[in-house]
């Protein structure tokens, strides 16, 4: 997807919204390290297999799956909307490819600026982009961008927004530019984080990095295939029959390409759950199933050193009618046993089984807790396991709390009421809530932030940005005296340098997310709020506001609360 030239020149006009990143730490200080070899590259591939009983006449080790690593990709682009803090210096190899771009995206008939007068700006910069397509990503899917600056007259990548960027295998060519197939495009919100590595506020970070979140677009869905180890078409053809039997009949998943190769796509309901699919599909037998097999497997889980995650998969990978035989061990006295027997159950669809996960997720004795807790959020089809995680919103672990609100997330629980600001700035999430006050923010497949009670006020006095200078612009300050019913708000247009009279800012933390945060605009008084004030300065004013005790709520940063043995920030399950 390209992007006409007229929404560069919206964005250079004051577009205000910067987007946030979501990886946990190890990936997080991956993404930051510089110099990464091309087989230094994360690996997608997940541990499915084992030497489990359970895998006795299993797909698994017939095969080796193709597909999986991540594809990184590499670009140049645009960024714009800086204000003075850009860069017109940059090599002339990509300077030229840069104008060439524009000139492929600009509209017939629509309105035009010379491609050298936006380079010649100090509101833009040229930068580089660097990016991992996930295994399995489907044309359209997001994944987030590194973004760096290339001239070194660039100060500052905050408040900029990247509009031009196509993402190609890294390949050297002739002219020093990427050669080779687009494989994604980027776009979006730059996000420079104002925390450092633990998570605090700092003076001493990078301006000119910066995170496009989700800014990654793919344009070519990547295949994945099973490739035979010991290639024969009668045993391809096996494998197609089964999965495609157990998966998806109108709309086969499996397709046959050769005698050693069976090409893979992921059913519906597994478009977020793409590793769960492809544990199933190893775990999936390429021979009929029968019930002396459904015994089997079941007996398997009281063995000596029994595998049983790998005998739940194998169970699932059958389906519900396993459920007779699996029942009876549903009050088995091994904690690991029940819980993985009630964790197939639960995957089955089974309600009986909720209460034994639900039992787990509610005991904090349980090593299987966080699991537990997991599982719930996937039961989608079960009211009572969104009832389950309402309750430990309120559990008095803060992680317990997170995990509980992660997983509700997916099921539209009224517990969670959502709002989107300002198109894509920030989604917030206010949490109905009766523990302590708790503010997550997650740099995730979009920039959000959750209010976990609905009253959480701010306490004064308070002032931001006090004495913090990093050489950002910020454009909010917000100050308020004891006593005062509101605080005190002073915004600053970046792009024209005015300065707005004192506006009153609500104390209650999520209208004052909401009141920054939105897009401008007026109620039928003529009353005006929504200031598009950035994501990261959000975050900033939040995390500056709890640790000064204005906000009387723990400020949890994801992918960085780990650092002192809390969470581990797990991501999303959206992806491999």
């Amino acid at each position: 997807m390209r992007i006409p030239i007229r929404f560069m020149i919206v964005a250079m006009t004051g577009w205000l919204c910067i987007a946030g990143c979501h990886m946990t730490q190890t990936e997080w200080e991956r993404f930051w390290t510089q110099g990464r070899e091309k087989s230094q590259q994360p690996e997608a591939e997940p541990q499915l297999v084992s030497d489990s009983a359970a895998l006795r006449d299993a797909i698994a080790p017939l095969v080796t799956i193709q597909g999986m690593r991540l594809n990184r990709v590499r670009g140049f682009g645009l960024v714009v909307d800086l204000v003075d803090t850009g860069g017109r210096d940059g090599p002339e190899v990509v300077k030229n490819y840069i104008i060439k771009e524009i000139r492929r995206t600009q509209e017939v008939g629509g309105p035009d600026l010379p491609p050298t007068d936006i380079l010649n700006s100090r509101d833009t910069t040229m930068v580089q982009l660097t990016g991992d397509i996930p295994a399995g990503a489907r044309e359209g899917d997001r994944f987030d961008i590194l973004v760096e600056a290339i001239g070194g007259e660039t100060k500052s990548l905050v408040g900029g927004r990247l509009v031009l960027g196509d993402l190609k295998i890294y390949a050297e060519t002739p002219s020093g530019v990427l050669g080779g197939k687009t494989l994604a495009t980027a776009e979006g919100a730059v996000f420079v984080s104002p925390f450092n590595r633990r998570g605090k506020p700092s003076d001493k970070i990078n301006l000119r990095r910066g995170v496009v979140l989700g800014g990654g677009i793919v344009t070519e869905s990547r295949k994945l295939r099973l490739v035979l180890n010991d290639p024969s078409p009668s045993r391809a053809k096996q494998i197609e029959r089964q999965l495609n039997g157990r998966y998806s009949r109108d709309d086969p998943i499996a397709l046959v390409e050769s005698s050693s190769v069976v090409a893979l796509k992921f059913p519906p309901g597994y478009y977020r759950r793409k590793h769960y699919f492809l544990e199933h599909v190893l775990h999936t037998s390429w021979k009929p199933n029968s019930q002396k097999h459904i015994r089997e497997l079941v007996d398997s889980f009281e063995e000596p050193k029994a595998d049983y995650n790998a005998i739940g998969l194998a169970l699932e990978a059958i389906g519900k009618i396993v459920l007779s035989d699996l029942k009876p061990l549903y009050g088995h006295e091994s904690v690991a046993i029940n819980y993985f027997v009630g964790r197939t159950g639960l995957r089955l669809e089974d309600r009986d089984a909720l209460e034994i996960v639900a039992a787990h997720a509610k005991n904090p004795e349980s090593p299987f807790r966080s699991e537990a807790i997991h599982e719930l959020g996937w039961a989608l089809r079960m009211y009572g396991a969104g009832e389950q995680l309402r309750k430990l919103l309120n559990d008095s672990d803060h992680e317990v709390r997170i995990q509980a609100y992660r997983a509700l997330r997916r099921r539209s629980h009224p517990s969670i009421k959502t709002k989107v600001l300002d198109r894509d700035n920030l989604i917030l999430d206010v949490v109905d809530s009766k523990g302590p006050y708790l503010i997550y923010v997650q740099r995730g497949t979009a920039p959000r932030i959750a209010v976990f009670g609905r009253s959480m006020r701010c306490q004064l006095p308070a002032i931001f940005p006090g004495s913090r200078n990093d050489g950002r612009r910020l454009v909010t300050q917000l100050s308020a005296s004891r006593g005062q019913e509101h605080l005190t708000l002073i915004y600053k247009n970046k792009r024209n340098g005015r300065i707005s009279p004192k506006l009153r800012a609500p104390l209650n933390v999520a209208a004052l997310i909401e009141y920054l945060g939105d897009s401008p605009r007026q109620d039928e008084n003529g009353k005006r709020s929504g200031y598009a004030v950035p994501y990261s300065e959000i975050v900033d004013i939040l995390s500056t506001f709890c640790e000064t005790e204005t906000i009387p709520a723990r400020f949890v940063l994801q992918g960085l609360e780990g650092r002192d043995g809390g969470s581990s920030g797990e991501r999303e399950e959206t992806e491999l």
